[in-house]
């Protein structure tokens, strides 16, 4: 194999394609990233098994060929060259990989690409498309809810459900549940129901947060596929069951809060300082136009503070954990959002003002005195 290509080109594709690479891999193969070069294409991929990046640069293929190299060195050395065209030749048979940048020169030792791990062809079951700023922020508006609760796998996912032209994200730990619905660019032919791990999700909001375009979505499997420009993630599925997490959703309210985002979250994140050592526990209560949000922590203090906002409904006392108030509101994306209560001891739902395409529940905390 002989290719030349851009530093900074391979720079960028190198440090995405390697947060598939785990710290802890189970064969020194899943340490290395594989180089595969055709046509005038370089493709690095890397995987842990679970989750697979590929990604590719454009170049001159003098010698198509293949090769793995350990990721930690390789992508340091690309780092700290100058920002100048790359040689990367390895001979036939052999595992040395020589690299060269202008008078600069490196030469490590390599795997066969034979024993990297496959990687599933672009062909799959079902096929959807979403725009890739509207799946980053549907991500991220679900993924921090997700369990980390090991003895309940299919908790530490998102759960995607794409159907006919309707895409949703949920994530649940049991204590609070994050909704997030849009509508596809592409219909969906057959239902995909999947909980793709929370790993994933993290890396596509990475890697998604300087893409344009569309995400093709693609069922292979026991696996999801998710490709955008010259990217694709592969991530395997968790198994199991994902709860009905419509039943969860309060389809009735006894009090609505309309409230300022950014008010209520400057508010919280006050109150949680007095709050830190009994449970993180801050407590809501409104009436007309009035919201206090205070903390009480005997052995440390309180904070009591008061807001504007339009209440309607009967008042309601209710108490939660301040982390995962601050979460919702931290990603909201709206200048206002409403706050409906349905009781003291029952779910509470958060949405913004202007659209319904995002539900937040979350479960109160019971307190005393």
């Amino acid at each position: 194999m002989r290719v030349q290509c851009s530093q900074e080109q391979l720079m960028h594709e190198v440090q995405i394609v390697t947060r598939a690479i785990s710290s802890r891999a189970s064969m020194p193969i899943l340490s290395n990233l594989l180089l595969d070069s055709t046509g005038e294409i370089l493709r690095i991929t890397a995987t842990d098994l679970e989750l697979g990046i590929e990604s590719q640069v454009r170049a001159s293929v003098l010698e198509p060929g293949n090769i793995t190299v350990p990721a930690r060195i390789f992508g340091d050395i690309i780092v700290n060259l100058p920002a100048a065209p790359i040689t990367i030749d390895v001979s036939e048979g052999d595992t040395k990989t020589r690299i060269t940048c202008e008078s600069i020169k490196f030469e490590i030792l390599g795997l066969p690409a034979a024993d990297f791990p496959l990687m599933p062809s672009n062909g799959g079951d079902t096929v959807a498309q979403i725009d890739a700023g509207l799946l980053r922020t549907m991500i991220r508006q679900t993924s921090f809810a997700v369990s980390t609760d090991e003895t309940r796998p299919f908790l530490t996912g998102v759960y995607v459900v794409l159907e006919g032209h309707d895409g949703r994200l949920v994530a649940t730990d049991g204590g609070r549940l994050a909704l997030r619905t849009a509508k596809l660019t592409k219909g969906v032919r057959d239902k995909i129901s999947a909980i793709v791990p929370s790993k994933t999700m993290a890396e596509l909001v990475r890697a998604l947060g300087t893409a344009e375009g569309e995400v093709t979505i693609t069922a292979h499997e026991n696996q999801l596929i998710f490709a955008v420009g010259s990217m694709r993630f592969v991530s395997r599925l968790i198994a199991g069951q994902f709860p009905p997490y419509e039943k969860v959703i309060p389809s009735e309210f006894k009090q609505r809060i309309k409230v300022g985002t950014e008010r209520l979250l400057r508010a919280v994140r006050r109150a949680s300082i007095t709050a830190r050592d009994s449970a993180n526990v801050v407590r809501l209560s409104a009436a007309e136009r009035t919201l206090t949000v205070s903390s009480n922590t005997p052995e440390v203090g309180k904070a009591q503070e008061e807001i504007d906002v339009q209440a309607d409904g009967e008042t309601i006392q209710v108490a939660f954990n301040a982390k995962f108030l601050l979460d919702a509101l931290t990603n909201m994306d709206s200048a206002e959002v409403l706050f409906e209560l349905t009781g003291s001891l029952s779910p509470g739902m958060l949405r913004p003002v202007e659209h319904a395409e995002y539900v937040y529940v979350l479960a109160p905390v019971r307190v005393y005195g």
